[in-house]
């Protein structure tokens, strides 16, 4: 009898819990300034992978700037913004990542530069991806895995 009561305390406790939703749900509007105030009000808190990376895409020496809009077991979402005279306009509203900065590539489309994601696979590799310039925005150019064999270099 203890342990069904003890077993019903905890199930009563955590339907009680708070709601968190707003730790995890990204606001619905995908701007700069949105994400960032998300973040700062507790947005991805359970995620112990950057909410945020720079690098810069186009040469001007000035970051653009990846906010975290969802996070995985392996990974987070982030959208890529850069910034202009009249605000921050948004290059890219799905871009994977991780704790592993964004390379800058060499490759070029028009002013901007190729850019590569990595998030770990679970299997002691990675995934990569990259992304390129259309011309009007951001886009997957590819993804594939690395395994922990190449990496090691066997």
């Amino acid at each position: 009898m203890r342990a069904f009561t003890l077993l019903v305390l905890v199930f009563a406790s955590t339907c009680w819990a708070a709601d968190d939703t707003k730790s995890w749900q990204h606001p619905e509007q995908i701007t700069y300034e949105t994400l960032k105030a998300w973040h700062k009000a507790g947005g991805l808190q359970g995620y112990f992978w950057p909410k945020e990376h720079v690098a810069d895409l186009n040469d001007d020496h000035i970051n653009e700037v990846f906010l975290g809009v969802s996070g995985y077991g392996r990974g987070m979402t982030y959208a890529l913004f850069t910034k202009t005279q009249k605000g921050w306009i948004l290059l890219c509203d799905e871009v994977e990542g991780s704790h592993h900065d964004f390379e800058v590539l060499p490759k070029k489309h028009g002013q901007w530069h190729d850019f590569k994601g990595l998030a770990p696979n679970g299997r002691g590799g990675l995934f990569e991806f990259i992304y390129s310039w259309d011309g009007k925005q951001y886009v997957q150019k590819s993804s594939r895995e690395i395994t922990e064999k190449e990496l090691i270099g066997e």
